[in-house]
């Protein structure tokens, strides 16, 4: 697939500031964290790698995962394990180990009754790579902000989500893994000074989207308290997919099993190590549709009652319009140029591209009329382009479709027609401070100079080992990182970003509401309204009978 496949992974290992060790009790036996402090010298408690639930090695390949088991001693919680077994672009190669489902603690204080708003960290990498550790996902300055930080290690790509509808592969196991690690911090919290009655996800990329999963998913119910999806949604085409057990054989097919015994397949895919499985994977994703968003074979899908727990039992479009959700406030929100990270790489292949845009089309649209998707694929020609080619004249307008197509409209839609269904607020914003710190621009293997690229917040939010980005004093980067930690932390603590004013949250937050208000992010936060209008209102238009009676939402 010439599509370029991106997964930050891990880079360095460098700050711990630890000074002493600390212990905790905990249900499952004694952990020994370290104190440390953060970058800009506040102190806080580390505790890294501590087993949520048994490994799922050997015959537990595939499978839900279970409960830890209670340990004797002191489990020393000082050092981050492994990741997931991944394909890492960034090193060229595989890395990680099977052994992989930890979690991290990072709390400013392990007084019991403390009861601390809490974060979740779901790590993105479109549910084939990454990782929850500090590499990226460096706790000080969320703890700066007097709130407890979990990030967490889940199973990926075909060791999470192979679907054979098959008890020993039912699917999805990596959002059930993430259900466990929330289960722990149900049951654990307290112990580091957390409040599980207020325990915040936060995902960005895919960690976006399985936050919006489990706000549909009746596993998920009770928690958490609220949901922040940054870049990532049900809706994007990249987070499901509807042709699982067929591409379950098709990867048996690739490490010569063949078999149509859905069973023999899971069986005899045990048989192949972790770098077996991930390569064929790779292989596998040469056949894939990428230009309407499928870069990854393994990713959520709908579930066949084998007798398991069901985690999705119906497809994203029904679970938005008519499943149960968990009605818990939300900010849900989008970078002003989603997708200008991998622009400039896919005008290598304008000429196929301008020859082929009925392969932008959604697949879950299901047209399969090659005149219907020719038709559609020439109005989305016409809108973003004028009828113009994709060529270096058209960079900005190209970026644009790109961006609605993988992210902005999946996200914008669904959280619309989910805010009619519940009562609680749903918080729109556009992220738009742009500069040379975002994160695409310090990764080398994209051709980004200008915008505000996809993941470009994080490096405002997270404090990263790797990338070392300690923002000056006073800088402009500097009050954009004050703005979006102190928004987000208000959040966690009382449901409403904007509830503690002050130097840096200097206006009402008002929720998305009839006219789609939204907070532009950005050296001064502002409200908008109408957010991204005209381009929603073309996938509107396009998805109109998917809405059908919500169809007036948007009107």
């Amino acid at each position: 697939m010439w599509f370029a496949k991106f997964i930050v992974c891990s880079l360095a290992i460098s700050w711990t500031g630890a000074t002493e060790e600390v212990q905790v009790e905990i249900p499952l036996g004694s952990v020994k964290g370290l104190k440390s402090t953060t970058v800009l010298s506040k102190p806080y408690y580390s505790f890294k790698g501590i087993p949520y639930v048994k490994p799922t090695v050997g015959d537990n390949r595939f499978k839900p995962s279970q409960p830890a088991e209670p340990w004797s001693g002191v489990y020393d919680a000082t050092e981050h394990k492994s990741s997931c077994v991944f394909y890492c672009m960034i090193r060229q190669g595989i890395m990680g180990d099977e052994d992989c489902l930890y979690l991290n603690v990072y709390t400013p204080d392990v007084n019991k009754d403390a009861a601390k708003a809490v974060i979740v960290v779901i790590h993105g990498g479109s549910f084939n790579g990454g990782s929850g550790d500090d590499e990226i996902y460096g706790p000080d300055f969320l703890v700066e902000n007097d709130v407890v930080l979990v990030t967490f290690n889940f199973r990926l790509g075909a060791l999470g989500f192979l679907n054979a509808d098959d008890a020993s592969a039912p699917g999805n196991v990596g959002l059930k893994d993430q259900v466990m690690a929330l289960k722990w911090v149900q049951e654990n919290i307290e112990n580091f000074g957390g409040s599980p009655r207020r325990v915040t996800l936060l995902g960005q990329n895919s960690g976006g989207a399985a936050a919006q999963y489990h706000v549909l998913s009746p596993m998920s119910e009770g928690l958490f308290s609220r949901v922040v999806m940054q870049s990532g949604s049900v809706l994007n085409s990249w987070s499901f997919t509807y042709d699982h057990k067929e591409l379950a054989f098709k990867l048996g097919e690739l490490l010569g099993i063949r078999t149509s015994d859905s069973t023999e397949l899971v069986e005899r895919l045990k048989e192949k190590s972790a770098k077996e499985i991930v390569d064929a994977s790779g292989q596998l994703m040469k056949s894939l549709n990428a230009l309407n968003g499928h870069m990854h074979a393994f990713v959520p899908s709908i579930e066949a009652d084998v007798g398991q727990e069901i985690f999705l039992a119906n497809v994203p479009w029904d679970l938005v319009k008519s499943g149960k959700i968990n009605d818990v406030p939300v900010i849900a929100g989008i970078n002003a140029d989603e997708s200008m990270m991998f622009t400039k790489q896919m005008l290598r292949n304008a000429d196929y591209i301008n020859a082929n845009f009925d392969k932008f089309v959604p697949d879950d649209l299901n047209v399969t009329d090659p005149s219907r998707l020719k038709e559609i694929g020439e109005s989305i020609r016409s809108f973003y382009l004028d009828g113009k080619s994709v060529s270096e004249d058209t960079v900005q307008e190209f970026s644009n479709m790109l961006s609605d197509i993988f992210f902005n409209y999946g996200l914008l839609i669904s959280t619309k027609v989910m805010g009619s269904r519940v009562a609680s607020p749903v918080y729109y914003y556009m992220f738009t401070y742009e500069s040379p710190l975002g994160l695409m621009k310090n990764l080398k293997i994209f051709d980004v100079v200008r915008g505000v690229s996809h993941g470009d917040e994080i490096l405002y939010e997270f404090y990263s080992s790797a990338f070392k980005n300690i923002h000056e004093k006073g800088s402009p980067a500097d009050r954009v990182t004050n703005e979006l930690t102190k928004l987000w932390t208000n959040f966690a603590k009382d449901g409403n970003p904007t509830s503690v004013m002050d130097n840096y949250v200097t206006v009402d937050w008002e929720p998305m509401g009839k006219d789609d208000n939204y907070l532009n992010i950005n050296k001064d936060l502002k409200m908008g309204k109408h957010l991204m209008k005209d381009r929603v209102h073309f996938w509107v238009e396009i998805y109109k009978d998917v809405l059908g009676d919500y169809l007036k939402n948007f009107q």
